[in-house]
Formats: C-alpha cells, sequence, structure tokens
C-alpha cells in the first residue's frame, strides 16, 4: 500500500503543476471562456484590418480620378500655344460660285424675216407716233390674232381688217415687236384682240367686247365669250 509520505508528495507535485501555470485547465469553463475572448479579438483585429484598407484604397482612387482646383490651371499654363510663326494652315474657305451665263429665253413666236417686216410696218402704221407701250399694245393684239386663229401674223393683220398703209418703221417701233414676239414681253396679261380709235371713228363692235386699257388714244378689248 502507498504509503502516506508517498500521497504527500504526489499530491504536492499536482499542486505545484496546476500552479506552475496561469491558463486553466482545457475543458474548464474558465478556459472556454477565454477561447471565445482569443476568437473575438481576433474578429475584431481582421474587421479593423479590412476597414482599414477599403480607407486607404478609396484615398487612392480619390487621389488619381480627382483632380485638384489648381491643377488645370497649372496643366493650361504648360501646353504649347495653338499656333506659332511658319505653321501651315489649310485653306478651308468655301470654292468660288461657277460663273452661270445668262440664257437667252425662248422666242414667244419666231418670225421669218418677211413677217417680221409685215409686223413691224402694220405696227408703224398703227402706233407710230404713240408710246412704246401704245406701239406694244398693237404687237400684243397682233400676236394674240395669229395665236388664237392658228395663223401666221402676215394672215392675222388681213383677218383683222389693219390699215393697208406700209410705212418704214422706226428703231423704236422694231424694239417693241422684238420686245413682244421675241421676248414675250406683255403691257397687259389680258389676251387683247381689239383696238380702235374712239377719236376717229365709232364702233359699237368693239364697245360691246371687254375693255383692258387705254393708251395713246386707242382703246384695246378682249373679247368678249358667246357662250
Amino acid at each position: 500500500m502507498e504509503t502516506t509520505k508517498e500521497r504527500a508528495a504526489r499530491c504536492d507535485r499536482a499542486t505545484h503543476a496546476r500552479r506552475s501555470s496561469s491558463l486553466p485547465a482545457y475543458g474548464s469553463r474558465t478556459a472556454s471562456i477565454t477561447r471565445r475572448r482569443r476568437r473575438a479579438k481576433r474578429k475584431a483585429l481582421r474587421a479593423a484590418t479590412l476597414a482599414a484598407a477599403v480607407l486607404l484604397l478609396g484615398g487612392i482612387s480619390v487621389a488619381i480620378f480627382t483632380t485638384p482646383a489648381g491643377s488645370k490651371q497649372e496643366t493650361d499654363n504648360i501646353l504649347p500655344p495653338t499656333t506659332t510663326v511658319g505653321t501651315y494652315i489649310p485653306d478651308t474657305s468655301a470654292p468660288a460660285a461657277e460663273t452661270v451665263e445668262p440664257t437667252e429665253p425662248a422666242v414667244r413666236y419666231p418670225l421669218t424675216d418677211a413677217e417680221r417686216d409685215v409686223v413691224e410696218r402694220v405696227v408703224m402704221a398703227e402706233a407710230g407716233g404713240e408710246s412704246f407701250e401704245g406701239q406694244m399694245l398693237v404687237a400684243q393684239c397682233i400676236l394674240n390674232a395669229a395665236e388664237k386663229r392658228g395663223v401666221d401674223p402676215s394672215e392675222a393683220v388681213v383677218l383683222y381688217s389693219y390699215t393697208k398703209s406700209r410705212p418704214d418703221p422706226t428703231q423704236r417701233v422694231k424694239d417693241a415687236v422684238a420686245a413682244v414676239f421675241d421676248r414675250g414681253e406683255t403691257v397687259v396679261d389680258e389676251p387683247i384682240l381689239y383696238f380702235y380709235n374712239p377719236a376717229l371713228v365709232t364702233s359699237d363692235f368693239h364697245e360691246s367686247q371687254i375693255f383692258v386699257i387705254e393708251e395713246g388714244g386707242h382703246r384695246f378689248f378682249a373679247e368678249r365669250s358667246t357662250r
């Protein structure tokens, strides 16, 4: 059997072992609490480390992508000038518009030389002493009569009973005929066909037509429709 001295020595060794360690024995309640506290401290440390890393990365991003207020001005100051002496600048002005040659207007009624001579002489006989517009009005009547009846002007002056006098035309009469037959110019838009001088004759027929204008003592009429 174990002696009392041996038991006392064993108990003394066990008690010394427990006293030599500052940590509680594994499996005890105190040891469990200690482990939980250590895990909590490690988690808190990791969380703090992660938060510090995030803040550090955010500060770096702001430093990279954010330009300080004075940076643009400083950058502008060091940029080279946009133009320098001797720099070639291409000519970007619009090209000059092409010159368009004016085209002659289409002839209203192409007269032969013989027809022109007849019209000019008739206009001279009817309105040689009147204004240029009065001469054009007579030429208009001859032109409208020729187009309406489908005949040439030399026939129209016969059908519409123009004077048989054929004096030599002046240059102004020639110009009036050219203005009407060649360039299609008119004094009035109405298709005048008839005219007479009320100071020389009376005419119920003319007055039964549509009066348009009076020029140089002549009254001009458009035809009244019989429909």
